[in-house]
């Protein structure tokens, strides 16, 4: 899995080390803006292990953060100047590498990935924090578009960075829930992306090597963390990024997110969240006429379920083997939840679920958003191999793109 990649073997996307990280960001900050940064700050990617569009519910789900992380050098400027450079810039949506801007010209809306580090940005000093202008070099081993949170992973990175250079004094438990709420409002008020909060808060407030239930029963949502026991027993998180995305994701997304209101509403709840309190919530979202918003409604009160028995499953009393297994078949139940409750899947992404698990993952799912990206496999650590060459194979020669790999 370590050596070099050909055209013959799976592409295996290495995370950076921090200091790697980190020497590349100060490194890009040199050569633009000269000198040195104030600081440098890094945050990672997200990976669903289980519950996702249930966060705008007021659902749960249980994620954790990958080894793969944005970094961000930056300084403190005595003037309005906000300038970015990001080194992945001309491969993303926006205006190539470099955007400039100031404090007083921050005006919300979706001008590409400008609008990530603009907005966090914009939402701190709509708190009332102060703010000076700000140089910013961005650079990521983190894919974007493929479901793990790089949005989100930028604007924490941006949002720590700000921290620091303007001495906010957010280093702490409180601190944290506070830059995560300002991330959530500069993707959902300043981009305009109708999302719940799980991204956000799940790069800020998961650790590395555990997982974490978020319950957005409340705002904002309680974290629980809970050890991840996957590497004590032989098994590894295993993402598949088939390096696809429908090109109306973002429009998708937020039509599930209407769907989702709206069944509530025809149900005379709240949110969903509240019907899965009521007893007899299936037979309720089973009433519903209207056939899209009855299967929608379906997913996220069954999505909640399964976190719930995914989380006993982790910390129960029964035989490794048997809770693992467990756990592996609630994941392929929610691909298929999923794909028929909520039409977020792709045949990419199909392929990759129901291969990996041909090939001797306990259960695979796609993680994220959909409509296109990733999905996530648990295996045995030694079947990972296997399972990454027949996944590997089947999409080439199904005729889609080939996928790389990445373990968390």
């Amino acid at each position: 899995m370590t050596g070099p990649a050909t055209e013959d073997t799976p592409r295996w996307l290495q995370p950076w080390s921090l200091d790697e990280g980190s020497d590349r960001a100060r490194s890009l900050f040199a050569q633009e803006f000269g000198g040195e940064p104030g600081t440098v700050v890094s945050a990672p990617g997200r990976i669903t292990v289980i519950g996702d569009h249930t966060d705008y519910s007021r659902g749960l789900a249980l994620a954790t953060v990958t080894a793969h992380r944005t970094f961000v050098a930056a300084r403190r400027r005595d003037d309005e100047a906000i300038r970015v450079v990001n080194a992945q810039g001309d491969a993303l949506r926006g205006p190539g590498r470099r955007w400039e801007g100031t404090l007083s010209s921050l005006e919300p809306g979706d001008q590409g990935w400008p609008s990530r580090p603009a907005g966090i940005v914009w939402a701190l000093t709509e708190r009332g924090y102060p703010a000076t202008g700000l140089d910013i070099a961005i650079d990521s081993c983190l894919p974007s578009r493929a479901g793990l949170g790089s949005a989100a992973s930028v604007i924490a990175a941006v949002g720590l960075a700000c921290e620091a250079a303007w001495g906010l004094a957010l280093d702490n438990e409180e601190g944290t829930i506070e830059l995560a709420e300002a991330g959530w409002e500069a993707e959902s008020a300043f981009v305009g992306f109708p999302g719940g909060r799980l991204d956000s808060h799940a790069v800020l407030r998961c650790r590395e090597g555990g997982a974490a239930l978020l319950d957005f029963a409340t705002a904002p949502p309680t974290v629980t963390h809970y050890p991840w026991y996957f590497g004590d027993y032989g098994l590894r998180l295993l993402v598949i990024d088939t390096g696809s995305r429908r090109p109306d994701w973002a429009e998708a997304y937020a039509r599930r997110s209407r769907d989702s209101a709206q069944a509530a509403a025809a149900l005379g709840v709240p949110s969903l969240r509240d019907l899965a309190t009521s007893g007899d919530a299936l037979a309720r979202v089973a009433s519903l006429a209207d056939d899209t918003l009855r299967r929608r409604a379906h997913h996220i009160v069954t999505e909640d379920e399964r976190v719930r028995e995914t989380i006993a499953a982790l910390g129960g009393l029964g035989p490794a083997h048997d809770r693992f297994s467990e756990i592996g078949t609630l994941m392929l139940e929610s691909h298929r939840s999923l794909r028929a409750d909520y039409d977020a899947s792709t045949p990419e992404l199909d392929l990759a679920v129901d291969t990996a698990f041909g090939a001797g993952a306990l259960g695979a799912r796609l993680a994220g958003a959909g409509f296109g990206g990733c999905a996530v496999a648990l295996a045995r650590s030694t079947a990972v191999p296997a399972v990454a060459d027949e996944v590997d194979a089947m999409l080439f020669a199904k005729g889609f793109a080939r996928p790389q790999f990445l373990l968390v």
